[in-house]
């Protein structure tokens, strides 16, 4: 039986190639990007699951009560996660993590000068690949991080600096100085994975490698992320209990009383305080537009499918005249269906293949091979696959199943069975999506530039900005000076964070209502002011020493005067000016409340240990050769700083940065509304085709008696029109009520503007009258004899 259902199915496919062609493209299309998106959306949901223990593999983190304020610590002391294992039962073991927060040198010794500067650095415990599953391809996994100067490296490290993977016992010069011997390679860690590396460092060498990490090891500062491994099964609840009820870390967290909280690896991608960097809030997002997608694809194939109903109710009255059953003839079309989305599925994962590659370049994503062919994912496919089937036969069996034989075969049937409301039910579906993305696209648009043109209280054009380590700190004067003094530079100033790129908090007293607040801090230079345009609110301070500054945003939360200049700010601080807003970090948020410490020299900073060390700031004249005063700019740093390789960025990159998530969230609704406008058209063409086809005779007639070519096109076209103004009312209210709460998420934010819901359903008629309009006119222009000859 199945056998013959599926030389039917072939039969039926080869009889009416246009429509089987349709369908096919169609479907693939949507199925292809349906398939791209969900990719990525369960790709998110899948970080850290590889663990053969995630479940039971928690982050410590701390919450932290100022005043009104509340700050979260993700970082601990040294002797904190020892602590952990010592005082609560329930803990079978730890790892202490430092990611590396800025790039570091890292060479061949025998090639020193070909230093590159790496990221993907940890520095950690021996029981980071017992408690993870970084499975070691070389070295023993429990003693490869014993020593001090010693590190386990990627494959990819590996093949980069010695050309293959033998490398055990090997070094390479960390820092310019320091040689750390390779005792492991680890498989690349996946896509999938909260830690990224390709250098894993013994956390015994944190401590030995300078005077500063030292202090900072013995002192007690929190440096390491701290990851406990439960007993299996154990409650979470109560290793929490037994965390904040331990009396030793007083001693290690010294005045602060955090409230401590384990959270899940499993959740730390997503629902993690430090790790969410906005994916969250646009995966809910890809999911339900992919969704939709796939939708209007399965509704373009039920709708042309059903629509051909005339041309098969015959042969359904026959098969039941001679015995079909309605189950029989359903199995029959669900067949017919299954066929159609195996080619379709089979066409679309080609396409996937082709895509993924610029499509997840275009989007800033990055996923595996691995976890494409992963059996969770490979799972994933097949079941797509069934319920694609599934749900594209379902109504066509349902409706082509049910015809009355008796009617058929005198000639009852008048062809409005297979339901034409559904069909237009459709229709106004296909074409509601299509609007409300198109109208989300624009907005998003919109916003993007709105943010992007937005004035930021300083000048981030021509800027070039150069990050700073301790090695530049003997001789960061002379360097500054010798940049200043270049042609193409107008100044240079320094900051002890990157703008747009981060930033410190303190917190001090409201002086009304003496609860604590937190505050911004930048510590700078004296020509910090100038160099970067920011305007003076209050007469302009001269060049000293020392001395502190706050923007107007400051005055407000920490409740100063109105002129607070004089006014002390904390302890033995006094406001000596006033500067205009600026926006440093990014402009969704708005202004923040912040003081500049400005010192003439701050060599110190670059000194001082911690995160981040300073950033060199040059702004570069106009009309200059920009690669020529860079490539100039770069060989003082190399004159001045020997140990580290060059690295720059130009701010205004670091501002465009800020907004990631909102550009690929403006590629992916330009990437879904081209799709369904495609997927919409190609059903309302093969509709038209096929109301074309079983009108020939009246179409004929109606020449005949006089109608016009063009009456016949506007008969064909009206109810189409009708649909679409249809659609329109209701994608409309529909996308402005979700782009609105969208919009809400940005302290700096445009209204919906009205063009957009005018442009948006001018356009998609435009669309329509086109694709009908194309076919209807080919059938206007038949001669009525031709068409009246044939019954």
């Amino acid at each position: 039986m199945l056998k013959n259902y599926l030389k039917i199915a072939i039969r039926s496919l080869f009889r009416h190639k246009t429509y089987s062609l349709i369908n096919i493209l169609g479907l693939s299309a949507g199925i292809c990007v349906s398939t791209l998106i969900l990719m990525f959306v369960v790709h998110e949901h899948s970080f850290d699951r590889f663990h053969s223990r995630h479940s039971d593999i928690y982050r410590v983190l701390g919450k932290v009560k100022m005043g009104d304020n509340e700050f979260q610590m993700n970082s601990f002391a040294a002797t904190f996660a020892p602590a952990l294992r010592e005082g609560v039962p329930r803990v079978a073991d730890y790892v202490r993590v430092l990611p590396s927060y800025r790039n570091a040198a890292m060479a061949h010794p025998a090639r020193k000068d070909e230093a590159i500067l790496e990221k993907s650095i940890l520095f950690a415990d021996p029981s980071f690949f017992s408690v993870f599953s970084f499975p070691l391809e070389k070295g023993n996994p429990e003693d490869a991080l014993q020593k001090p100067f010693s590190m386990v490296i990627s494959e990819r490290a590996a093949e980069k600096y010695f050309g293959n993977t033998d490398v055990i016992g090997k070094a390479l010069l960390y820092e310019g100085k320091h040689l750390v011997q390779i005792s492991g390679v680890a498989r690349n860690a996946p896509s999938n994975s909260s830690l990224d590396f390709d250098f894993v460092i013994s956390s015994a060498t944190y401590p030995k490698l300078s005077e500063a990490n030292t202090k900072n090891w013995e002192a007690g500062a929190g440096i390491f992320n701290a990851y406990l491994l439960l007993d299996a099964g154990a409650s979470k609840a109560k290793a929490e209990q037994g965390i904040n009820q331990l009396g030793s870390l007083k001693a290690v967290t010294g005045e602060l009383k955090p409230q401590y909280i384990l959270e899940s690896l499993d959740e730390m991608h997503l629902g993690g305080a430090f790790t969410d960097s906005g994916t969250s809030r646009l995966i809910p997002i890809f999911a339900v537009a992919a969704i939709a997608v796939l939708m209007l694809a399965l509704f373009n194939y039920m709708s042309l499918t059903t629509a051909r109903a005339t041309q098969r109710a015959r042969e359904v009255g026959v098969r039941k005249v001679v015995g079909a059953t309605r189950a029989g003839l359903g199995s029959q079309f669900y067949m017919e269906s299954a066929l159609v989305c195996a080619l379709a599925f089979c066409l679309g994962l080609l396409m996937v293949f082709y895509l993924s590659q610029p499509f997840y370049t275009l989007l800033g994503l990055k996923i595996d091979t691995s976890f494409v062919i992963s059996p969770f994912f490979l799972s994933f496919l097949a079941g797509l696959l069934a319920i694609t089937a599934l749900v594209a036969g379902s109504y066509p069996a349902f409706v082509l199943s049910g015809f009355a034989p008796l009617e058929v075969i005198k000639g009852r049937f008048t062809g409005n069975i297979g339901g034409v409301g559904v069909r237009r039910v459709f229709i106004v579906f296909q074409f509601a999506v299509s609007m409300a993305l198109i109208v989300g696209s624009l907005i998003v648009r919109e916003q993007l530039f709105f943010m992007q043109r937005k004035e930021l209280g300083l000048n981030k054009d021509q800027v070039l900005s150069i990050p700073l380590g301790p090695s530049m700190a003997a001789n960061y004067i002379p360097f500054r000076n010798a940049v200043r003094q270049q042609a193409g530079v107008s100044d240079a100033t320094f900051a002890d964070v990157g703008l747009f790129k981060g930033y410190n908090m303190f917190t001090a007293p409201n002086k009304i209502s003496k609860k604590d607040v937190g505050v911004v801090q930048l510590v700078v230079d004296d020509h910090f002011i100038k160099t970067m345009g920011i305007k003076w609110k209050t007469p302009e301070v001269g060049p000293r020493f020392h001395f502190s500054l706050v923007n107007e945003q400051a005055i407000a939360v920490l409740g100063l005067k109105k002129d607070p200049v004089g006014q002390e700010l904390l302890q033995g601080i006094k406001v000596e000016g006033v500067v205009e807003n600026f926006d440093f970090s990014d402009v969704q948020n708005g202004p923040k409340a912040m003081t500049l410490a400005v010192a003439a020299d701050s060599t110190n900073m670059l000194r001082s240990p911690g995160v981040s060390r300073g950033v060199l700031y040059a702004r570069l004249n106009k009309g200059v050769d920009i690669q020529a005063n860079v490539k100039v700019i770069g060989h003082l740093f190399k004159k001045y700083d020997l140990e580290t390789p060059f690295e720059y960025y130009f701010l205004d990159d670091a501002f465009n940065e800020t907004f990631k998530n909102e550009m690929r969230l403006s590629g992916m609704f330009s990437i879904f509304t081209v799709l369904a406008i495609f997927i919409a058209c190609m059903g309302l063409f093969g509709l038209i085709t096929f109301t074309t086809e079983t009108r020939t005779k009246e179409i004929g007639i109606r020449k005949i008696l006089g109608a016009s070519a063009a009456g016949i096109v506007g008969m064909l076209s009206r109810e189409f029109v009708v649909l679409v103004l249809i659609s329109g009312v209701i994608a409309m209210p529909v996308a402005w009520y979700f782009m609105s709460h969208w919009l809400e998420d940005f302290a700096y934010r445009i209204s919906v503007p009205w063009w957009v819901h005018f442009l948006t359903i001018t356009m998609m008629l435009l669309v329509t009258l086109l694709t009908v309009g194309l076919k209807a006119v080919h059938a206007a222009m038949v001669n009525p004899a031709a068409s009246l000859r044939n019954d």
